[in-house]
C-alpha cells in the first residue's frame, strides 16, 4: 500500500512547509494527494497484479485493425459510429485483448461492427503462452 513521508519544500521567503506526500509502492513515484497516489499504483505498470503473459513477449499476440462502436450515434439518423482501431489480437484464441491498463480505466471496446468479435481482458496466465524461437535463444544462449 501506500507509504506517507514528510516533505519539506521551501519558498523564495525562505518559509518552510511540511507536507505529507504518498508514495507508490511499486515504482516509488511521489504524489501529493492520496486518491491520485491510489489510482496510479491500481495502474502502475510495475505492479505485479498487472503483469500479463501476452505482454511478456507472447508469439501469438499482435496487433490488428476492427471496426469498432465508438460510443456516440449520428445525430440525423440515430445510426451507431464506427471507427477502425487497432486492438490487441489473440492469434491462438482468435479474440481481440485488453491490457489491465484499459481494464481499470474502462476504455476499452467492446462492440464491433463483425458480431463475431470478441474483446475480452488479458489472462494474467495462459495457457497458450509461447515465446518466439529468437527470445528463448537470447534466454538460452549456447556455449
Amino acid at each position: 500500500m501506500l507509504s506517507a513521508a514528510k516533505l519539506i519544500t521551501k519558498n523564495v521567503d525562505m518559509k518552510t512547509e511540511i507536507k505529507e506526500v504518498y508514495k507508490c509502492e511499486y515504482c516509488n513515484k511521489l504524489y501529493q494527494i492520496k486518491k491520485f497516489a491510489l489510482e496510479h499504483e491500481k495502474m502502475c505498470s510495475k505492479n505485479p497484479d498487472n503483469k500479463r503473459d501476452c505482454l511478456n513477449g507472447c508469439n501469438h499476440l499482435t496487433k490488428k485493425d476492427a471496426k469498432v462502436w465508438i460510443g456516440i450515434d449520428d445525430y440525423h439518423t440515430s445510426e451507431p459510429i464506427y471507427e477502425l482501431k487497432t486492438l490487441f489480437y489473440c492469434e491462438k484464441k482468435k479474440t481481440f485483448l485488453y491490457p489491465p491498463k484499459s481494464e481499470h480505466k474502462g476504455n476499452y471496446y467492446t462492440e464491433f461492427y463483425d458480431e463475431e468479435n470478441e474483446n475480452n481482458p488479458m489472462p494474467k496466465e495462459c495457457d497458450e503462452y509461447k515465446l518466439s524461437d529468437y527470445d528463448i535463444c537470447l534466454m538460452h544462449p549456447r556455449s
